[in-house]
């Protein structure tokens, strides 16, 4: 006979600390015990100890739930790169051009395996070719596919998108132009943890994973399923009917603003600040999202409406039947997560406009009200727009309006605004600007308004804030502004105290690398190697850190030291070009002309740009008394950057 809920409950109250203690964690993502607790605490699984079990422990008590929502856009979301995850339609055509780059990029299939090939042609003859492995497929291919490969556990995108809804391949978002970053673009935790399942980061590192899921599964949304399993398997079951099970989420149960936090976490693309201690990891469902990070986009009055791709809640809450009803009105009462848009009647849609919307007075078309079969109301009320994000796609715009409103012009920026957060903070909204200005666009207008937020708010000798101010004067480049400001505080007690904490944003780490950057450019280099070897020391797994500290041992004269940094870089990740050259040069003033002749070669074949190796090779070329060789690699390098330094000093020894 099944016990009553509030026997249950009583019962699991006392057996919760039981059940918390055995947790045991097998790849997966644990909060840590340092960071802050959620201003509210609800549900039992969204305690830092529950953890998270994995979509396949859902399956056999879900099992239509799981067929079903592996349909869904977000189910289909992240996989291996094989032909069945695949929308790509490829063949001997399927090539893409960068002018501006001069690269050719072609991908094909060798087997069920998918590969990439980026050339150049010089007439009909390919003069260079990199061959790269994908590894992982971005997208559902509703909209699009892009592409991922991961060496050493390190993950960046590749240069290359299937956009399905015009069957075309183009460079991926943000590549277009000169902007096309080729193999470089590192994916953070921002990035994968919206385009996946949360993926276990390694600490101290940008973009090195140990694991990463296969897909947005059903804890992103009902939150870790430790508890819940693992009551079930004592048998010990709620009744639902007579309230909410306390060991997993149910969306459906919470208030409609919690509702749609849930969504925003991903749905609400923008420049995001995380509050202080969190990371992407520590927001679970049924808390506020402004507990964990406030979300920043730009507000303009009059133009075009825009929107970019994942902005589904910020559309939405610009919506008069959002606004008027004070937010009474969810994602999920149009969207069933477990169904895919496809499938889902249009009768769903308009039942939630009629609800409210059922005078006629208020129905714009009473026979398309009435009569569903005609359409429905989303086809007129949020019609689909271009992306100014994502090139080749129409998406659903959210914002609920009139047919065709008449939008008035012109277009004038009036600053961001934290979306999620009207109430955020000076600090903040300080903090906002210069993410805004750093990620999505360095307009100096995010700068003035950065100091306008940061500099009344308090002293600079504040060691909260003084991250923030570092970054500002960064920023601006004022560096004499940071030295004073370190020195102010005592540079040991900002090494030993202030700049201390691992964390998976590396800010701290961060702080430490700008103050040596501000120490470097100014001249005083022993004081630059302090901070960077703290930044190395808090993020060992960050490559461009550690190639800084090698590039500043060199100029110290500590070639040694150097070298064992630049070799441990490329044991990290082969394609790390830029280690292949300050090795190079290492090997070449400790004598080793052969393995720095190698070393700028294989930096040549990550990148045949890289001016760098070409002005070393042509100057070692000339050292051996090979003049039409280091001709032919000065001319490369004259093409790429002739008002370079050092390519203008060697282009008079060689008198081309």
């Amino acid at each position: 006979m099944r016990q009553s809920f509030l026997q249950q409950l009583g019962f699991l109250s006392a057996l919760l600390w039981l059940i918390f203690g055995q947790l045991a964690c097998n790849d997966v993502i644990e909060p840590s015990a340092e960071t802050p607790q959620p201003s509210v605490l609800t549900y039992w699984n969204q305690h830092d100890s529950a953890y998270y079990t994995g979509k396949e422990s859902c399956r056999d008590c879900h099992y239509n739930n799981y067929l079903t929502y592996h349909q869904t856009g977000m189910g289909k979301s992240f996989g291996r790169a094989n032909p069945q995850k695949s929308a790509s339609v490829i063949g001997p055509d399927s090539v893409i051009y960068n002018p501006f780059r001069n690269f050719w990029y072609q991908p094909f299939w060798k087997d069920t395996v998918l590969m990439v090939k980026e050339f150049r042609l010089e007439g009909k003859d390919t003069i260079y070719q990199r061959i790269e492995k994908v590894d992982y497929i971005v997208g559902s291919g509703h909209h699009t596919n892009s592409h991922i490969f991961t060496i050493n556990g390190y993950a960046y995108q590749i240069p290359f998108t299937f956009y399905t809804q015009q069957q075309r391949f183009d460079l991926p978002p943000g590549f277009e132009g000169t902007a096309n970053t080729r193999f470089s673009r590192y994916l953070g935790l921002e990035c994968i943890s919206c385009h996946n399942n949360l993926p276990t980061l390694v600490l101290g590192s940008q973009n090195k994973y140990t694991h990463i899921p296969l897909g947005i599964d059903c804890e992103r949304c009902h939150g870790p399923g430790s508890v819940h399993v693992n009551l079930t398997k004592r048998g010990v079951m709620m009744d639902t009917a007579a309230g909410p099970d306390l060991g997993i989420v149910n969306p459906a149960r919470l208030p409609k603003n919690l509702q749609n936090d849930i969504c925003s976490r991903c749905h609400l693309q923008g420049t995001m600040v995380l509050k202080n201690g969190k990371s992407f990891y520590d927001f679970r469902p049924g808390l506020p999202l402004t507990d964990f990070m406030d979300v920043f986009m730009p507000v303009y009055e009059g133009g075009t409406p825009t929107l970019i791709m994942a902005s589904h809640f910020e559309r939405m809450a610009e919506s008069a039947c959002y606004r008027k009803t004070n937010g009474d009105l969810s994602c999920i009462q149009c969207h069933n997560p477990h169904i895919t848009v496809k499938q889902t009647d249009p009768k769903r849609y308009n039942k939630v406009c009629t609800d409210c919307h059922n005078h006629p007075k208020e129905i714009h078309s009473t026979e398309t009200a009435s009569r569903p079969d005609l359409g429905n109301c989303v086809d007129c009320h949020m019609i689909k727009r271009d992306s100014r994000d994502i090139p080749h796609v129409l998406i659903t715009d959210h914002k609920i309006t009139l047919p065709d409103p008449k939008i008035p012009t012109p277009q004038v920026f009036r600053g961001l605004v934290a979306v999620n957060n009207r109430k955020t903070d000076r600090f903040t909204m300080g903090r906002g600007y210069l993410r805004e200005y750093e990620t999505f666009e360095p307009n100096p207008i995010y700068l003035d308004s950065a100091a306008a937020y940061l500099l009344p708010v308090t002293k600079k000798t504040d060691k909260i804030h003084f991250k923030e101010f570092v970054h500002y004067f960064f920023l601006t480049k004022n560096h004499r502004a940071i030295r004073k400001l370190v020195e102010n505080n005592d540079p040991d007690k900002i090494l030993n105290e202030w700049l201390v904490v691992q964390d998976y944003e590396n800010d701290d780490a961060w702080a430490a690398y700008r103050i040596g950057q501000a120490y470097e450019s100014d001249g005083y280099l022993k004081k630059a190697i302090r901070f960077y070897h703290q930044a190395t020391t808090l993020a060992p797994f960050h490559l461009e850190m550690l190639n800084k500290l090698g590039s500043a041992l060199v100029l110290s004269d500590s070639l040694p030291q150097a070298r064992k940094i630049f070799a441990y870089v490329i044991a990290e990740y082969p394609r790390n070009e830029r280690a292949w050259v300050n090795i190079g040069y290492c090997e070449l003033q400790l004598g080793n002309v052969s393995s720095a002749q190698k070393s700028f070669e294989m930096a040549l074949s990550l990148n045949p740009d890289n001016v760098q190796a070409l002005v070393n090779l042509a100057g070692l070329h000339r050292a051996a008394g090979q003049h039409d060789k280091a001709v032919s690699y000065l001319q490369r390098a004259i093409r790429i950057d002739p008002q370079d330094k050092q390519v203008a000093t060697l282009r008079k020894a060689l008198r081309i």
